[in-house]
């Protein structure tokens, strides 16, 4: 590890948040919502189902609504209120459930996703530099399923998911998962997400330290004391 690397000294194990950070919808949730929707009758530009997902997605507190242990049936339902309120003022629909079925397969592929540039280099160092590395995402199960059709799955040692352990960040019950499945206290463990909610705070409650992916500029908009305060990165290839 170089001197330049963002992460602290003495770290033995490094935890990731998978979206935003590892890897994005691509092109976009209102895209392939679109795309489907128009399969089925109803016709609406991806912008607008963006905005309208966005929305819902931050009243449902994200998927942090599953706190709860779950199982495929569970998610499905909450994906099912998910989608349901996303196109509430949208019209054309032939028949929601054949609409909904096939959104909700869609985004079970890894097709639909993709890895930001730099991901495979990073995991691939650190691995090499045999960190212990764990992931530990606000998803459904559908994740393990993404992490191996994307190539990612062979670099983690272990995953922490909130609807399949029953605690979403920032709780930190869910970073105290990850520290037992690591075996690391928690002064030798860095946190690397996107949010400043979900994975920098929830990091900081659990005693972890934190590393904050800030690719998209948002650090000049905190406070200065905040500023201060946060560990940025702009690219995992910081890390290495």
């Amino acid at each position: 590890m170089t001197r330049t690397s963002k992460v602290p000294v003495g770290t033995r194990a490094i935890f990731f948040d998978a979206g935003g950070t590892l890897f994005r919808p691509f092109p976009s949730i209102g895209h392939y919502y679109s795309t489907v929707a128009a399969r089925h009758g109803c016709r609406v530009g991806a912008e607008e189902i963006e905005v309208a997902f966005r929305q819902v997605w931050s009243e449902h507190d994200g998927i942090g609504d599953l706190r709860s242990h779950s199982d495929e049936k569970i998610e499905k339902e909450f994906w099912r209120k998910i989608v349901t309120a996303v196109f509430k003022d949208f019209k054309g629909l032939k028949a929601f459930d054949p609409f909904f079925n096939e959104l909700h397969d869609l985004f079970a592929e890894p097709g639909v996703w993709k890895l930001y540039p730099e991901v495979e280099e990073v995991l691939r160092s650190l691995k090499k530099q045999k960190f212990i590395l764990g992931m530990v995402s606000n998803w459904d199960s559908r994740l393990l399923k993404l992490c191996v059709g994307l190539g990612i799955d062979r670099y983690f040692d272990f995953k922490v998911i909130s609807a399949v352990f029953g605690a979403a960040k920032p709780n930190p019950k869910i970073f105290k998962e990850a520290l037992k499945k690591a075996n690391v206290p928690p002064g030798e463990v860095v946190h690397v997400g996107d949010s400043l909610e979900d994975d920098v705070r929830g990091a900081h409650l659990a005693g972890i330290k934190a590393i904050w992916l800030d690719r998209s500029n948002r650090h000049g908009t905190l406070a200065k004391d905040h500023q201060d305060f946060v560990t940025v990165i702009r690219d995992l290839r910081e890390l290495i």
